[in-house]
C-alpha cells in the first residue's frame, strides 16, 4: 500500500467514523419539541445510511451512483426544513415549502421515467438542490455576526458551507481535467468531508452535550 492509498484509507474511514459517532450522539439528544434538531438528526441519519450502503456497493464492485439522487434530494428536503426553523423565515415560508416539494418531485418523476439517467450523476440535480442550501447557510452567517449569545449550529453551518460549496463545484465539474487532477481533487474532497464531520462533533460538544453528573 502506497502512502497515497494509506492517506485515502485513513481520511475516508475517519470520515465514516465521525459520521457514525455524530449520528449517535445527536440521536441521544433527541427532543420532540425541537423541530430543527429533529430535521438535523434526519439529515445525519440519511447521510449515514447512504454513505454506508454506497461503500458496501463499491466494495462489491456494483454501481452506486444512483444513491446520489437519494442523498441530494433527501439533504435538500431535510435541510430546507431545518433552515426554515432556525432562520425563522416566516415571510417566505410558503415559497420555501413549495420549492421543498416541487424540486424533489420533479426529479423523482424524471428519474422514474428515465432509467438511464437514474443510474448516472445529474449535475442539474446537484446544482438545484445545493445552491438554495448554500444561500440559506450564507444568510445564517449574516444573522449570527451580531449575535454573541446564540451560537447554536454555527460549527455545523461553517463546515456545511465550505464543504458543500467545494463539493458542489467538484461534482459539477467532475469530468474536467486529467485522471491525476481528478484524484487530487477527490482527496481534497475527502479531507473537507472529514473536517465537516469533526465540526459537527464540535457542534454537539459545545452546544448539545449534556454535562455528566457524578454522584459521590
Amino acid at each position: 500500500m502506497t502512502f497515497d492509498d494509506l492517506f485515502d484509507y485513513l481520511i475516508g474511514n475517519f470520515g465514516y467514523l465521525f459520521l457514525i459517532i455524530n449520528t449517535i450522539v445527536f440521536i441521544l439528544n433527541y427532543n420532540k419539541k425541537d423541530k430543527a434538531l429533529n430535521y438535523f438528526i434526519m439529515y445525519l441519519t440519511l447521510c449515514l445510511v447512504v454513505q454506508l450502503y454506497s461503500r458496501h456497493l463499491h466494495d462489491q464492485g456494483e454501481n452506486n451512483l444512483y444513491l446520489s439522487h437519494y442523498f441530494f434530494t433527501g439533504q435538500f428536503i431535510f435541510l430546507n426544513l431545518f433552515f426554515l426553523q432556525i432562520l425563522h423565515l416566516k415571510k417566505i415560508k410558503k415559497l420555501i415549502l413549495f420549492i421543498t416539494i416541487t424540486i424533489p418531485l420533479s426529479f423523482i418523476i424524471y428519474f422514474f421515467s428515465n432509467e438511464e439517467a437514474y443510474r448516472e450523476w445529474s449535475e442539474l440535480e446537484i446544482a438545484l438542490t445545493s445552491i438554495p442550501l448554500l444561500i440559506y447557510s450564507f444568510y445564517f452567517f449574516i444573522k449570527k455576526i451580531d449575535n454573541n449569545k446564540d451560537k447554536k449550529y454555527i460549527y455545523f453551518n461553517s463546515g456545511f458551507f465550505v464543504y458543500t460549496l467545494c463539493s458542489t463545484l467538484i461534482f459539477i465539474l467532475g469530468n474536467i481535467g486529467s485522471r491525476e487532477l481528478k484524484l487530487f481533487v477527490w482527496d481534497i474532497n475527502q479531507f473537507l468531508y472529514l473536517t465537516f464531520q469533526i465540526l459537527i462533533f464540535i457542534e454537539w460538544y459545545k452546544n448539545f452535550r449534556k454535562p455528566f453528573n457524578f454522584k459521590k
